[in-house]
């Protein structure tokens, strides 16, 4: 699917959870920015959307991305693209296995996930910065949408391996959100149920096939759990 960008637009800075969970996220500057220097916030409760965390290392990740390419139909996208570049779209197991250090980036790495079989569509929106902080780039882009899954790869550092993350909002939670932006069109747009049935389908995959054990109700796949014999944190 060819790529259409939302063009002018401006950063978005936000406390609200809901917009968060569709795509969009905070920036925060420290004194040196660096390509990388962002944090992707999503934090919203499980009743409010489809959550599922766990505990992945470098293998593990690789094969969840096989997975994806090989059993699925998701595309798979950057959920935001690195200062002065587009949004990437993911095509190959080969392409996006290259290009990223996972599991051992220590801002981790983040994507959405999308088909047409869920309607909708992304929005590839345009983000204005300020050159001043952003080492004299002025623009970057994000990935969003209501009915988007996103997919977090936790990265280690410090002896500490973050977990991972998939979740997507529900039909409910995005009606209630739907005032706050006009960006991403009709909540009605989606599919819902079969965004559920992806989403059912991708945990089943994590949380009975690939996970070995549980922290809680976190999974914590093979490589995750030689990492912690070999002294890495899990958090």
């Amino acid at each position: 699917m060819a790529l259409d960008f939302v063009s002018n637009s401006t950063l978005i800075v936000t406390n609200n959870p809901a917009l968060y969970s569709a795509g969009l996220f905070v920036i925060r500057f420290n004194e040196k920015v660096s390509l990388h220097n962002y944090a992707v916030t999503c934090k919203a409760k499980q009743n409010k959307r489809m959550t599922y965390d766990f505990f992945a290392n470098k293998t593990d990740i690789l094969e969840i991305l096989d997975f994806l390419f090989n059993e699925t139909d998701l595309q798979v996208y950057d959920l935001g693209s690195p200062f002065g570049k587009e949004i990437c779209e993911y095509k190959t197991f080969k392409e996006i296995s290259s290009k990223f250090d996972f599991g051992i980036d220590q801002f981790g790495t983040t994507f959405q996930l999308w088909t047409p079989r869920h309607g909708g569509k992304p929005v590839f929106r345009r983000i204005v910065l300020d050159p001043k902080r952003c080492d004299g780039h002025t623009f970057r882009y994000a990935t969003e949408g209501w009915g988007l899954i996103q997919l977090y790869f936790g990265g280690l550092k410090n002896e500490i391996l973050k977990r991972s993350h998939i979740g997507h909002f529900n039909e409910s939670r995005a009606l209630k959100n739907e005032s706050s932006t006009t960006v991403y069109g009709k909540v009605s747009d989606w599919d819902w149920q079969e965004i559920q049935r992806t989403s059912r389908k991708l945990k089943y995959q994590l949380q009975n096939k690939m996970a070995i054990r549980k922290i809680g109700s976190f999974g914590v796949l093979p490589g995750a759990d030689k990492l912690e014999n070999q002294g890495i944190i899990l958090r």
